[in-house]
Protein backbone atom coordinates (compact mmCIF):
# COMPACT_ATOMS: atom_id res chain seq x y z
CA UNK A 1 0.00 0.00 0.00
CA UNK A 2 1.28 3.41 -0.87
CA UNK A 3 1.89 5.70 2.06
CA UNK A 4 0.54 9.24 1.97
CA UNK A 5 2.55 12.06 3.52
CA UNK A 6 1.86 13.27 7.02
CA UNK A 7 -1.04 15.66 7.38
CA UNK A 8 -0.79 18.23 10.14
CA UNK A 9 -3.84 20.37 10.86
CA UNK A 10 -3.93 23.24 13.33
CA UNK A 11 -7.39 23.92 14.68
CA UNK A 12 -7.95 27.64 15.41
CA UNK A 13 -8.79 28.38 19.01
CA UNK A 14 -12.59 28.92 19.38
CA UNK A 15 -11.97 32.17 21.27
CA UNK A 16 -10.25 33.70 18.24
CA UNK A 17 -12.49 32.92 15.27
CA UNK A 18 -13.37 35.30 12.37
CA UNK A 19 -16.92 36.49 11.81
CA UNK A 20 -17.73 37.74 8.30
CA UNK A 21 -15.15 40.23 7.10
CA UNK A 22 -14.78 41.78 10.50
CA UNK A 23 -11.68 41.80 12.68
CA UNK A 24 -11.09 38.67 14.75
CA UNK A 25 -13.20 38.72 17.90
CA UNK A 26 -12.10 36.95 21.04
CA UNK A 27 -15.05 35.01 22.48
CA UNK A 28 -13.89 33.37 25.70
CA UNK A 29 -11.70 33.79 28.75
CA UNK A 30 -9.86 30.49 28.22
CA UNK A 31 -7.37 29.75 25.42
CA UNK A 32 -6.56 26.09 24.63
CA UNK A 33 -4.22 24.79 21.93
CA UNK A 34 -5.70 22.00 19.73
CA UNK A 35 -3.41 20.40 17.18
CA UNK A 36 -4.58 17.28 15.25
CA UNK A 37 -1.96 15.01 13.70
CA UNK A 38 -3.73 12.79 11.13
CA UNK A 39 -1.81 9.74 9.87
CA UNK A 40 -3.33 7.55 7.15
CA UNK A 41 -3.42 3.78 7.64
CA UNK A 42 -0.19 1.97 6.87
CA UNK A 43 2.05 5.00 7.52
CA UNK A 44 3.45 4.03 10.91
CA UNK A 45 6.99 4.35 9.61
CA UNK A 46 6.53 7.92 8.44
CA UNK A 47 8.06 10.49 10.84
CA UNK A 48 5.71 12.84 12.68
CA UNK A 49 6.41 16.49 11.96
CA UNK A 50 5.74 18.57 15.11
CA UNK A 51 3.48 21.56 14.66
CA UNK A 52 4.49 25.02 15.82
CA UNK A 53 2.56 26.35 18.83
CA UNK A 54 -0.47 28.39 17.94
CA UNK A 55 0.30 32.10 18.29
CA UNK A 56 -1.83 35.17 18.81
CA UNK A 57 -1.35 38.77 17.79
CA UNK A 58 -1.16 41.87 19.96
CA UNK A 59 -4.49 43.01 18.56
CA UNK A 60 -6.14 39.74 19.61
CA UNK A 61 -4.82 40.05 23.16
CA UNK A 62 -6.04 43.64 23.37
CA UNK A 63 -9.46 42.53 22.12
CA UNK A 64 -9.51 39.81 24.77
CA UNK A 65 -8.67 42.25 27.58
CA UNK A 66 -11.34 44.68 26.42
CA UNK A 67 -13.96 41.96 26.15
CA UNK A 68 -13.18 40.61 29.62
CA UNK A 69 -13.29 44.09 31.12
CA UNK A 70 -16.57 45.01 29.40
CA UNK A 71 -18.18 41.73 30.55
CA UNK A 72 -17.62 42.56 34.24
CA UNK A 73 -20.05 45.42 34.90
CA UNK A 74 -20.04 44.99 38.69
CA UNK A 75 -18.09 42.86 41.15
CA UNK A 76 -18.04 41.95 44.82
CA UNK A 77 -15.09 40.25 46.48
CA UNK A 78 -13.88 39.26 49.94
CA UNK A 79 -10.23 38.58 50.62
CA UNK A 80 -7.48 38.55 53.24
CA UNK A 81 -4.65 41.10 53.13
CA UNK A 82 -1.12 40.79 54.48
CA UNK A 83 0.61 44.17 54.31
CA UNK A 84 4.20 45.10 55.05
CA UNK A 85 6.86 47.59 53.95
CA UNK A 86 8.48 50.87 54.93
CA UNK A 87 5.19 52.78 54.69
CA UNK A 88 3.78 50.76 57.62
CA UNK A 89 5.02 50.73 61.20
CA UNK A 90 4.56 46.96 61.43
CA UNK A 91 3.18 44.13 59.27
CA UNK A 92 -0.60 44.02 59.29
CA UNK A 93 -3.20 41.35 58.59
CA UNK A 94 -6.71 42.40 57.62
CA UNK A 95 -9.87 41.17 55.98
CA UNK A 96 -11.24 43.23 53.10
CA UNK A 97 -14.45 43.64 51.11
CA UNK A 98 -14.58 45.17 47.64
CA UNK A 99 -17.50 46.58 45.63
CA UNK A 100 -16.77 47.57 42.03
CA UNK A 101 -18.79 49.13 39.24
CA UNK A 102 -17.31 49.72 35.81
CA UNK A 103 -15.52 51.82 34.84
CA UNK A 104 -14.07 53.10 38.10
CA UNK A 105 -16.50 53.34 41.02
CA UNK A 106 -15.06 51.38 43.95
CA UNK A 107 -15.66 50.80 47.63
CA UNK A 108 -12.93 49.08 49.66
CA UNK A 109 -13.44 48.27 53.33
CA UNK A 110 -10.86 46.67 55.59
CA UNK A 111 -11.37 45.07 58.98
CA UNK A 112 -8.95 44.08 61.71
CA UNK A 113 -8.90 40.47 62.87
CA UNK A 114 -11.08 41.45 65.85
CA UNK A 115 -13.74 42.64 63.41
CA UNK A 116 -13.61 46.43 63.78
CA UNK A 117 -13.26 48.60 60.65
CA UNK A 118 -9.80 49.95 59.80
CA UNK A 119 -10.88 52.19 56.93
CA UNK A 120 -13.70 52.63 54.42
CA UNK A 121 -12.70 54.02 51.02
CA UNK A 122 -14.98 55.06 48.15
CA UNK A 123 -13.71 56.17 44.73
CA UNK A 124 -16.08 57.85 42.28
CA UNK A 125 -15.72 60.40 39.49
CA UNK A 126 -11.98 60.75 40.03
CA UNK A 127 -12.40 61.64 43.71
CA UNK A 128 -11.90 59.60 46.87
CA UNK A 129 -13.58 59.65 50.27
CA UNK A 130 -11.57 57.89 52.98
CA UNK A 131 -13.19 57.26 56.36
CA UNK A 132 -11.49 55.99 59.53
CA UNK A 133 -14.47 54.85 61.63
CA UNK A 134 -12.58 54.12 64.86
CA UNK A 135 -10.96 57.56 64.83
CA UNK A 136 -13.96 59.47 63.59
CA UNK A 137 -11.82 61.08 60.87
CA UNK A 138 -12.15 61.33 57.10
CA UNK A 139 -10.24 62.59 54.07
CA UNK A 140 -11.33 63.70 50.62
CA UNK A 141 -9.45 64.55 47.47
CA UNK A 142 -8.35 63.55 44.00
CA UNK A 143 -7.63 59.87 43.37
CA UNK A 144 -4.29 60.90 41.84
CA UNK A 145 -3.23 62.26 45.23
CA UNK A 146 -4.24 59.22 47.25
CA UNK A 147 -0.83 57.56 47.49
CA UNK A 148 0.59 60.74 49.04
CA UNK A 149 -1.92 60.80 51.91
CA UNK A 150 -0.35 59.45 55.09
CA UNK A 151 1.08 56.03 55.88
CA UNK A 152 -1.91 54.17 54.43
CA UNK A 153 -1.94 56.03 51.12
CA UNK A 154 0.66 53.88 49.35
CA UNK A 155 -0.70 50.49 50.54
CA UNK A 156 -4.25 51.53 49.65
CA UNK A 157 -3.29 52.61 46.12
CA UNK A 158 -1.30 49.42 45.63
CA UNK A 159 -4.16 47.36 47.00
CA UNK A 160 -6.61 48.84 44.53
CA UNK A 161 -4.29 48.06 41.62
CA UNK A 162 -3.73 44.51 42.86
CA UNK A 163 -7.40 43.82 43.59
CA UNK A 164 -8.77 44.80 40.20
CA UNK A 165 -5.98 43.27 38.13
CA UNK A 166 -6.45 43.84 34.41
CA UNK A 167 -9.92 45.35 35.05
CA UNK A 168 -8.26 48.43 36.49
CA UNK A 169 -6.45 49.58 33.35
CA UNK A 170 -8.51 50.36 30.28
CA UNK A 171 -6.64 50.21 26.99
CA UNK A 172 -7.45 53.22 24.82
CA UNK A 173 -7.84 52.99 21.04
CA UNK A 174 -4.85 55.33 20.70
CA UNK A 175 -2.54 53.13 22.81
CA UNK A 176 0.30 51.46 20.97
CA UNK A 177 0.95 47.79 21.79
CA UNK A 178 3.91 45.50 21.14
CA UNK A 179 3.83 41.74 21.69
CA UNK A 180 6.71 39.35 22.19
CA UNK A 181 7.33 35.89 23.64
CA UNK A 182 9.46 35.40 26.73
CA UNK A 183 10.01 32.27 28.83
CA UNK A 184 6.99 30.50 27.33
CA UNK A 185 4.75 33.50 28.03
CA UNK A 186 3.31 36.30 25.92
CA UNK A 187 4.46 39.77 27.00
CA UNK A 188 2.36 42.77 25.95
CA UNK A 189 3.75 46.31 26.27
CA UNK A 190 1.18 49.12 26.32
CA UNK A 191 2.40 52.58 25.36
CA UNK A 192 -0.04 55.50 25.59
CA UNK A 193 0.51 58.26 23.07
CA UNK A 194 0.31 60.78 25.93
CA UNK A 195 3.45 59.27 27.52
CA UNK A 196 5.56 59.89 24.45
CA UNK A 197 5.95 56.23 23.58
CA UNK A 198 7.12 55.05 27.02
CA UNK A 199 5.74 51.75 28.30
CA UNK A 200 2.95 52.38 30.84
CA UNK A 201 1.87 48.76 31.39
CA UNK A 202 3.56 45.43 30.77
CA UNK A 203 1.44 42.30 30.99
CA UNK A 204 2.58 38.67 30.99
CA UNK A 205 0.05 36.09 29.75
CA UNK A 206 0.09 32.35 30.34
CA UNK A 207 0.18 30.79 26.88
CA UNK A 208 -2.28 27.98 27.54
CA UNK A 209 -5.09 30.10 29.05
CA UNK A 210 -4.23 33.72 28.21
CA UNK A 211 -4.73 34.63 31.87
CA UNK A 212 -2.69 37.57 33.13
CA UNK A 213 0.18 36.12 35.16
CA UNK A 214 1.95 39.39 35.96
CA UNK A 215 1.51 43.11 35.44
CA UNK A 216 4.04 45.92 35.78
CA UNK A 217 3.01 49.58 35.94
CA UNK A 218 5.35 52.44 34.99
CA UNK A 219 5.18 56.21 35.42
CA UNK A 220 5.61 58.73 32.60
CA UNK A 221 9.41 58.68 33.00
CA UNK A 222 9.56 54.91 32.62
CA UNK A 223 10.26 54.18 36.30
CA UNK A 224 8.60 51.09 37.76
CA UNK A 225 5.61 51.99 39.94
CA UNK A 226 4.26 48.59 40.92
CA UNK A 227 4.43 44.88 40.16
CA UNK A 228 1.53 42.43 40.59
CA UNK A 229 1.80 38.65 40.26
CA UNK A 230 -1.45 36.67 39.84
CA UNK A 231 -1.53 33.00 40.88
CA UNK A 232 -3.86 30.01 41.09
CA UNK A 233 -6.77 31.10 38.93
CA UNK A 234 -10.13 29.46 39.58
CA UNK A 235 -13.58 29.74 38.05
CA UNK A 236 -15.85 32.20 39.87
CA UNK A 237 -18.82 32.49 37.50
CA UNK A 238 -19.86 33.31 33.96
CA UNK A 239 -20.14 36.55 32.01
CA UNK A 240 -21.09 37.51 28.47
CA UNK A 241 -17.47 36.77 27.53
CA UNK A 242 -17.70 33.23 28.87
CA UNK A 243 -16.46 31.64 32.12
CA UNK A 244 -14.71 34.10 34.43
CA UNK A 245 -11.61 33.04 36.31
CA UNK A 246 -9.99 34.98 39.13
CA UNK A 247 -6.62 34.59 40.88
CA UNK A 248 -6.78 33.06 44.33
CA UNK A 249 -3.54 34.77 45.34
CA UNK A 250 -2.06 38.13 44.30
CA UNK A 251 1.37 39.41 45.32
CA UNK A 252 1.99 43.13 44.86
CA UNK A 253 4.90 45.48 45.55
CA UNK A 254 5.37 49.14 44.74
CA UNK A 255 8.45 50.18 42.79
CA UNK A 256 10.17 51.84 45.77
CA UNK A 257 9.61 49.00 48.21
CA UNK A 258 7.35 51.10 50.41
CA UNK A 259 4.57 48.52 50.47
CA UNK A 260 4.21 44.79 49.87
CA UNK A 261 0.83 43.05 49.80
CA UNK A 262 -0.37 39.48 49.61
CA UNK A 263 -4.08 39.12 48.79
CA UNK A 264 -5.88 35.81 49.24
CA UNK A 265 -9.37 35.81 47.73
CA UNK A 266 -12.14 33.92 49.53
CA UNK A 267 -15.13 34.88 47.41
CA UNK A 268 -15.67 36.68 44.10
CA UNK A 269 -19.12 37.44 42.65
CA UNK A 270 -19.27 38.84 39.10
CA UNK A 271 -22.09 41.18 38.03
CA UNK A 272 -24.21 41.34 41.20
CA UNK A 273 -27.01 43.90 41.40
CA UNK A 274 -25.83 46.90 43.43
CA UNK A 275 -27.87 49.38 45.47
CA UNK A 276 -27.09 52.58 47.35
CA UNK A 277 -26.48 50.49 50.49
CA UNK A 278 -23.41 48.96 48.87
CA UNK A 279 -21.73 52.38 48.87
CA UNK A 280 -22.31 53.21 52.54
CA UNK A 281 -22.75 56.84 53.50
CA UNK A 282 -21.21 58.19 50.28
CA UNK A 283 -23.63 59.15 47.51
CA UNK A 284 -22.71 57.43 44.26
CA UNK A 285 -24.76 58.12 41.15
CA UNK A 286 -25.96 55.48 38.72
CA UNK A 287 -27.49 52.89 41.07
CA UNK A 288 -30.98 51.63 40.45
Amino acid sequence: MRCSPNLTRTTPHPSLSPRGGERVRVRGAFFSLIIGLVLLAGCARAPVIPSAPLTVTAEELVALLREREAAVRTLKAQFAVEASGAALKAPQRMEAALVYRRPGTIRLQTFARMGFAVFDLVLADGQYHLLFPMQGKSQKGSVAELDHKGALGVPISLGLQATLGSLGGTLLPTDQVVLREENDQYVLDVMPVSDGGNVARRLWFTRSTLEVARQDLFDASGALQATMVYQDYRAVGSTSAGPLTWPTRVQAEDGLGRAKLVLTFHDVIPNPELTSQDWGSVEVGGDH
